[in-house]
């Protein structure tokens, strides 16, 4: 048989990984140049769906989640630096794409805000409040409010 050897710098998701934890700590750590710089090159490795070629599908969610916990952190990063224009479609986006992530929410209204776009921001924070409240039966937690 064949033995592949490989160290963690060979493996993308690895990379993915360890380029991932260093953005949210530099930006937890007051930098966000730094880790808008450092998020984007662990989003540039992600091509489609996360582990694609496993037939179990489940070894991919913990990736998956990863990725949308990079790209709010780089979201977060764009608005520290004043780039909120930058970012309000790739979070509209996202928002459509994941109704019920709150964090989402809460980001693009401050970028919607944040780009002079106030009458947006409050409609977007009206739509995932409603979008809560038929589906779920419940209210914006105190991140949206």
């Amino acid at each position: 048989g064949y033995r592949l050897e490989a160290t963690e710098d060979d493996v993308d998701l690895y990379v993915f990984e360890r380029l991932t934890r260093t953005g949210t700590e530099a930006l937890t750590g007051g930098d966000p140049e730094t880790a808008h710089r450092t998020l984007t090159a662990a989003l540039a490795l992600w091509h489609g769906p996360a582990l694609a070629d496993l037939p179990d599908r489940t070894a991919a969610a913990r990736p998956e989640a990863l990725r949308l916990e990079a790209t709010r952190a780089r979201a977060a990063a764009a608005l520290a630096l004043g780039r909120a224009r930058d970012v309000v479609p790739e979070l509209r986006e996202l928002t459509a794409a994941h109704p019920y992530d709150e964090p989402l929410h809460a980001l693009l209204i401050r970028a919607l805000r944040d780009a002079g776009r106030p009458a947006d921001a409050l409609a977007a924070y009206e739509s995932a409040r409603r979008t809560l409240a038929d589906t779920l039966g419940t209210d914006p937690g105190e991140e949206l409010r």
